[in-house]
């Protein structure tokens, strides 16, 4: 959910090899030259550990490698792994590493490197916090505190063989390393820290292990990237690999002019998509990657009776919303969980559209139509809220909410703005608000590093218990059941509304062969992908 709003010209440092020339100088660069159109500009932050933002972290997937990534079958698959074995206890796991990897400076891969990567997220100086991964090792504690030199729970067992112990059953603990990149302890140690974001020419000039190397940054514009000769797996068959602000308002024309290779569409409706169609534009799904809630500030008295939350979320004609929306391409839930998910719970509170049920939750808080507006009121007091939204992806889904809880007697006023001053007001957990649009995209399996619970705000001590349990599941069975608590536990109290689990589509050069995204594999085996 990651988006942007500025507007940007042509790669102006592509614009020789690109549009000099006319057609032929486009029809060559076709053969060496992707363009992928992305929504946020760029921060610059190319780390896989302290990386915030989607651009920058597409980057991290094309220069640097995890340690298993996922087929289209979302199963496990070695990366810079050759092997890895989980104890029956599912308390270690243990990673045999490739030996023919090197970093782009030439410098080989080993365990050290593995072992730093994951050891500097539990430093109580880590410029991004405590990270839930890290918690779950053992002797966390005594190396966040500065009792410890090192993480008990991560060994180097020889320079190619490392293993990691937690200290508990930890199931899910490879969805870890599907999400994050590893990268170089002899570019990395040198710097503390609690320096790393202040660390601006190591984070724009990265040595990686991956397919591309970054050889241009400019800011609020593009990247430009290289591929990497040498690569383990062979050198990428596309030369060049461009990501590139793309202005959501000219996007589409950009595809079709065969300015952008892949780019996301802004919409599944059948008008939207007919542009693409007539012109033989292809396009690749991703399915229920993405769900998208309100989220509620439930310490604002307005908010704290759980009557007024689920008041709110069975005023809201979902259904309709995602035929309006997202057609064909969007499903419902009532957690924040995708019911394809194994371990989703099929006992669920149902919150289905009815007007006159929600007005009778409303009244359990005390608030009733007393007024001639339609307007509930508490005390004399009418119910005003406020909704922050991203102003370029969802002001349609504003405007319907808006509506829809008008008919229940909320008067609701939305505030647009861009998604990055959305996700500070989330992010902060101090910046005043009631409701806000966020989503969360989906991992291979809910046990990602905390990843379902994106900037809520809603973690109680007793969600986070729920959700510790459930992480630290030692069996599919036990998975089965923690995961099915906490979630029945997120819909029964309702800190935040799912409204849908959508897809999420792109717009794809019908020459470009090989590109098939899958959950969180954005640019699977791209070594491989060409152009006809």
């Amino acid at each position: 959910m990651k988006k942007g709003i500025l507007l940007t010209v042509m790669l102006a440092a592509l614009s020789a090899g690109l549009m000099a020339g006319g057609g032929a100088a486009r029809k060559e660069a076709a053969k060496d030259t992707l363009i992928y159109g992305q929504n946020l500009a760029p921060q610059g932050v190319f780390h896989p550990t302290v990386e915030t933002s989607n651009f920058d972290r597409e980057v991290c997937l094309l220069v640097f490698n995890r340690l298993v990534t996922l087929d289209a079958s979302m199963n496990y698959v070695p990366d810079l792994a050759e092997s890895y074995t989980f104890s029956p206890d599912a308390k270690v796991l243990t990673f045999k590493l490739r030996k023919d990897v090197k970093w782009t400076d030439g410098q080989p891969l080993t365990a050290e490197d593995v072992a730093f990567t994951y050891e500097t997220t539990a430093h109580g100086k880590f410029v991004r916090g405590s990270d839930e991964f890290a918690t779950k090792l053992l002797g966390y504690q005594d190396y966040y505190s500065g009792k410890t030199a090192h993480v008990e729970g991560i060994k180097v067992v020889d320079p190619y063989t490392v293993s990691f112990t937690f200290d508990g059953p930890y199931r899910d603990a490879l969805a870890k390393f599907v999400n994050q990149g590893v990268f170089a302890k002899h570019i990395w140690e040198k710097v503390p820290v609690e320096g790393w974001l202040d660390a601006v020419d190591l984070l724009r000039h990265p040595v990686g292990t991956g397919p591309y190397k970054l050889t241009e940054f400019v800011p609020d514009q593009f990247v430009r990237l290289v591929a990497n000769e040498a690569y383990f797996k062979g050198a990428p068959k596309i030369k060049n690999f461009v990501l590139k602000v793309s202005n959501p308002d000219t996007r589409q024309v950009e595809i079709l002019n065969g300015d952008l290779d892949i780019a996301r569409i802004a919409s599944w409706k059948p008008n939207d998509l007919k542009p693409y169609t007539d012109k033989g534009i292809a396009f690749a799904e991703i399915k229920e990657i993405m769900g998208y809630y309100l989220a509620y500030n439930f310490q604002e008295p307005l908010l704290a009776d759980v009557n007024v939350r689920k008041a709110i979320y069975t005023a809201l004609n979902r259904p309709a919303i995602v035929q309006a929306i997202e057609p064909g391409h969007a499903v419902l839930s009532e957690t924040l969980m995708a019911p394809s998910q194994p371990v989703f719970p099929k006992d669920l509170n149902k919150y289905t559209y009815n007007v006159a049920e929600a007005k009778r939750l409303f009244a359990l808080a005390g608030w009733t139509d007393t007024g001639s507006d339609g307007i509930l009121r508490k005390n004399g007091q009418p119910l005003k809220l406020t909704l922050r939204y991203d102003n370029v992806d969802d002001t349609e889904l504003a405007v319907l909410v808006q509506a829809q809880l008008k008919l229940a007697g909320v008067d609701l006023e939305i505030i647009g703005s861009d998604f990055n001053t959305v996700l500070g007001i989330l992010r902060s957990g101090t910046d005043p608000f009631q409701l806000a649009f966020m989503g969360a995209s989906y991992r291979p399996n809910p046990g990602t590093a905390g990843g379902l619970r994106w900037l809520s705000r809603y973690e109680t001590a007793e969600e986070t218990r729920l959700f510790n349990a459930a992480l630290n599941s030692g069996t599919d069975a036990e998975a089965v059941a923690n995961w099915g608590a906490w979630a029945r536990f997120v819909n029964d109290q309702q800190y935040l509304s799912v409204i849908y689990i959508k897809s999420q589509g792109y717009a794809v050069n019908p020459k470009l062969v090989g590109y098939a995204p899958i959950s969180v594999e954005w640019f699977p085996n791209v070594e491989t992908w060409y152009f006809k």
